[in-house]
C-alpha cells in the first residue's frame, strides 16, 4: 500500500504554538511527533487491513474449493459415465440378442405347432 504523508492543518499549528508560548521549535517537534503519530496509526492499520484481507481471501477459497467441483472430480466422473454407458450399451446388445432368439423360438413353436404346418411338411415329406 502506499503511504499518506499526513500534516497537520494549518490552525492546528497555530494552537501548538500558542499552547507553547509561541515557541515556533516546540509546536514543530510537538506537530512532528503528532504526524508521526498518525502515521504510525496508519501503517498499523494497513498492516491488519492487509492480513485481514488475506484470511479472508484464504477463507473464501477454502469454502468455494469445497464447494466447487475441480476438473479432476469432473474428469473421474465423466470416466466413470463412459463406464457405466458402456455397461448399458454391452446389456442392451445382449438384450437384444435374447429378444431376436426370442422370436425365433416363438416363431418356429409357432409354425412347427401349426396343423396347417404340418399338413404341408407331411405332403412335401412324402
Amino acid at each position: 500500500m502506499q503511504k499518506m504523508s499526513y500534516s497537520l492543518p494549518r490552525d492546528v499549528f497555530i494552537l501548538l504554538e500558542s499552547a507553547f508560548n509561541q515557541d515556533r521549535e516546540k509546536a514543530e517537534i510537538f506537530a512532528k511527533a503528532i504526524e508521526e503519530s498518525i502515521r504510525a496509526i496508519e501503517e498499523k492499520a494497513d498492516e491488519r487491513i492487509v492480513a485481514k484481507k488475506e484470511t479472508f481471501k484464504s477463507e473464501l477459497y477454502n469454502e468455494l474449493r469445497s464447494e466447487l467441483a475441480t476438473k479432476e472430480f469432473v474428469r473421474a466422473e465423466i470416466n466413470q459415465l463412459r463406464s457405466e454407458f458402456h455397461e448399458v450399451r454391452s446389456e442392451i446388445k445382449q438384450n437384444a440378442l435374447l429378444l431376436k432368439i426370442l422370436m425365433g423360438i416363438a416363431v418356429f413353436g409357432l409354425t412347427l405347432f401349426n396343423p396347417s404346418f404340418v399338413k404341408l411338411v407331411e405332403l412335401i415329406v412324402k
